[in-house]
């Protein structure tokens, strides 16, 4: 009986250590910010190295992307994608005793995080540059481990469309609802349409304008545990005049763990095709989301401050009718304010013609 009650209590303590890595550490106001790559290891596409943090420096203690406490030493790898090519990019650690995390940023800069991960990641299809690889510890760790890097070669993201003269179509959450409508995906419903009373969402959109109505995830304040719903919008015929899909949103959402994407449909919501808007996704969010698991999302918390405008090609539609749809997932625990729509534009900058009396035509010209 003895021998079983210390294996519980072990059981449990290693429970609470995994638990106890999830919630989010607010960064502390005015902390360290400078990780070193001078000695940054050249990494490429196929490599299988083997590396270790004990002992090394505490460089950088937060990455923008989570609020994990990395307080172990890091290894820096520079990761550079040549010219002409474009890769997703799957990175897998191995620690080797001990709980390491890896990060991908943008830069040297623990603020410029792409992704990351406990034991790896995929990232969204990726333009030429130099990107850091960072292996760090959670809670002061330090071990060997093995990193494996993989590469897969992708169209190269399409240059930002936004924002276009000729606007065809526009919903406009702030003078109506868009005549939206609530489709089931598994979770708790979100969506909701009225007057913004969340005080941490701003109050001013796009191009300086007031926010007054909004299409978003629980109006007055945090989205629930376990949400999970599709707002959609449409039809929407697209033509030659119709190429870009423009979205004014803001979005605040426990990193990697709850998020949002956009999605198309042209059999009147059977099935959906993800829309990657010309920035790239935050991250690939994990498993425990309802509606977007393991997909490519609008994800993370506190790097985002204000109304964003982001970019999404709709070239493959040309001569289809299409529905677009919000889709929202969060997991079982930790809420932020969640997603939160000002606008949806469909148009171009070339000229339309003018008999095409379509009503969003017959808007947009009285713009």
């Amino acid at each position: 009986m003895r021998a079983l009650t210390i294996v519980l209590v072990i059981l449990m303590i290693a429970s609470v250590a995994v638990a106890d890595k999830k919630p989010y550490v607010d960064p502390v106001p005015g902390g360290m910010r400078a990780l070193d790559c001078s000695n940054a290891i050249p990494i490429n596409c196929g490599d299988l190295v083997s590396g270790d943090n004990t002992g090394l420096p505490d460089n950088a203690t937060y990455y923008s992307c989570t609020g994990w406490n990395e307080s172990g030493g890091e290894v820096v790898y520079e990761f550079v994608i040549p010219a002409g090519v474009c890769y997703e990019v799957t990175v897998a650690l191995s620690p080797n005793g001990c709980d390491l995390d890896v990060f991908f940023l943008g830069s040297c800069d623990e603020n410029d995080c792409i992704t990351y991960g406990d034991s790896g990641f995929t990232t969204a299809c990726l333009e030429p540059g130099t990107y850091y690889i960072v292996v760090d510890g959670y809670n002061g760790a330090g071990c060997p481990f093995e990193l494996e890097v993989t590469c897969v070669e992708c169209s190269c993201p399409v240059p930002a469309c936004c924002p276009f003269e000729n606007v065809i179509y526009e919903v406009d959450f702030n003078l109506e609802d868009g005549a939206f409508w609530l489709l089931p995906c598994g979770g708790v419903p979100v969506w909701e349409w009225g007057p913004l009373t969340n005080p941490e969402v701003p109050d001013i959109a796009c191009d300086g304008v007031p926010v007054t109505n909004i299409l978003g995830t629980i109006i007055a304040g945090d989205y629930p545990a376990g949400g999970g719903e599709i707002a959609a919008v449409g039809p929407f015929f697209i033509d030659q005049y119709c190429t870009c899909l423009e979205l004014c949103h803001f979005y605040d959402t426990e990193a990697s763990f709850d998020g949002c994407n956009l999605k198309v449909s042209t059999d009147g919501g059977a099935t959906w095709v993800l829309l990657t808007p010309s920035r790239g996704y935050d991250q690939a969010v994990n498993t425990a989301p309802p509606c977007i698991p393991s997909e490519q999302a609008f994800s993370g918390h506190q790097f985002n401050t204000a109304f964003l405008r982001d970019c999404f090609g709709l070239s493959d539609f040309i001569g289809m009718e299409i529905i677009v749809g919000f889709f929202w997932g969060s997991d079982s625990s930790v809420q932020y304010p969640g997603w939160y729509i000002k606008w949806l534009k469909i148009g171009s900058d070339d000229s339309s013609p003018v008999e095409d009396s379509s009503w969003g035509n017959i808007k947009a010209l009285y713009r």
